[in-house]
């Protein structure tokens, strides 16, 4: 094995296919979130150009050639079917949504999305250097303390946009979320202290820029990693049933919450939408179960077809869009994500499940799902964890054997 690795080194095409991957590894680590604190444009330029060079670099290392059986199997398994029912529904959608020129190059760059990040993780090799996944802690550690510095000496920037719209309202949603596999890249290597650490910065920087979505996502996955250490199987069970209850039975909450409501309501309080949700599903009629077609909830909101006080958030924009069959995938798709997250080896589950938790959070707290962003930073999420999966492997790592309660190595 040694000799192997001594020649893989000594190869200049083994080296260079190297150097493209861990320069794709760090555009998606480094540049990604903090390139988010000083422009909203830079994250659609740097994932695409990194998630290629990881493919280049990807498919340039020698000795993977059993990695297409993997793909194949990953292809055929319970979560890429859900995911692509998803996909395909909300295509067919397209057919009759009132905003079609609109809808399709949305659903075009939607798609291509998640075929790079797909394309990217293919590519990983089986065995990635453990030292590509230290980049996510710096990554995220930079952007986090950019954040603080730059709201604390420029404060008028906090004002210039709302929750989604700003810059370092994004770059803070960015960090919570990609937090996890960095925290989940120093846990494989017992870096306690330097988690800890991350974790107090990511929390400061929710704090100072204030986005209640982002602090409240913060403490489900904090909650969900702690239940989720000792048995991560459950926790994953539990989970996706209760992500795939929210998502089916998300047309009844606001019809049950609206006779319990007083009659005049705080306009900008949290259940102010509620009544005008429970009217919008009174007048659905089959758009129930076929959706007014993606992309159409946002579209309707900019342009006034929605009631200003229409819910913001992914169980109205599911339901609206796409339906009940739409909901009926997406529910399949956080059953089995979640399921697939508790079988995951021990060491790494808890951080998976924890982020899962958040970016649900974060997308049942009232963002836009249908935004490009959101889904560009969940592919980044992704690749990062695949990346610290890829890096922790048995005959490099036997020391996190010894990680809690000598928990099996991957």
């Amino acid at each position: 094995m040694l000799a192997t690795r001594r020649r893989l080194s000594e190869d200049p095409a083994a080296a260079a296919a190297g150097l493209i991957l861990r320069l794709g590894i760090a555009i998606l680590a480094l540049a990604v979130p903090c390139g988010a604190v000083i422009s909203r444009r830079l994250l659609f330029v740097l994932m695409p150009v990194g998630a290629a060079l990881m493919l280049i670099g990807g498919l340039l290392q020698p000795g993977e050639r059993g990695r297409l059986v993997a793909v194949r199997g990953l292809v055929f398994s319970p979560l890429v079917q859900a995911m692509a029912f998803l996909v395909l529904w909300a295509g067919f959608s397209l057919l009759w949504t009132p905003f079609p020129e609109l809808a399709i190059e949305r659903f075009l760059k939607t798609a291509g999305t998640v075929a790079v990040a797909a394309m990217a993780i293919a590519a990983l090799p089986h065995q990635v250097k453990a030292s590509n996944s230290n980049l996510l802690p710096i990554g995220v550690a930079a952007a986090a303390i950019a954040i603080v510095a730059v709201s604390l000496l420029t404060p008028a920037a906090l004002s210039r946009a709302g929750e989604e719209d700003g810059n370092l309202q994004r770059a803070t949603i960015g960090v919570v979320v990609l937090a996890w596999p960095a925290l989940g890249a120093l846990a494989l290597r017992q870096r306690v202290a330097a988690a800890g650490v991350i974790a107090v910065a990511v929390a400061i920087a929710a704090v100072v820029v204030w986005i209640p979505s982002a602090l409240a996502a913060l403490i489900v996955a904090l909650l969900t990693f702690s239940s989720a250490w000792s048995n991560p199987a459950q926790a994953g069970r539990i989970l996706a049933f209760v992500a795939a209850a929210l998502i089916l039975a998300a047309p009844g909450i606001p019809l049950a919450i609206q006779p319990l409501l007083p009659a005049r309501l705080d306009p900008d309080g949290l259940f102010a939408a509620i009544p005008t949700w429970a009217d919008i599903i009174r007048s659905e009629g089959l758009r129930l179960v076929t959706g007014h077609g993606f992309d159409s909830a946002v579209r309707a909101l900019a342009f006034g077809y929605l009631p200003a006080r229409a819910p913001r958030g992914m169980l109205f924009e599911v339901w609206y869009e796409l339906g009940a069959l739409g909901a009926i995938g997406l529910a399949g798709l956080a059953w089995f994500a979640f399921r697939a997250a508790g079988r995951a080896p021990a060491a790494i589950a808890p951080f998976l499940l924890a982020a899962l938790a958040c970016a649900l959070t974060i997308a049942v707290g009232g963002l836009s799902v249908a935004y490009l962003w959101w889904v560009t930073l969940l592919a980044v999420v992704a690749v990062g964890f695949a990346i610290v999966l890829r890096g922790h492997h048995r005959d490099a790592r036997l020391a996190t054997r010894d990680i809690a309660t000598r928990r099996p190595a991957i």
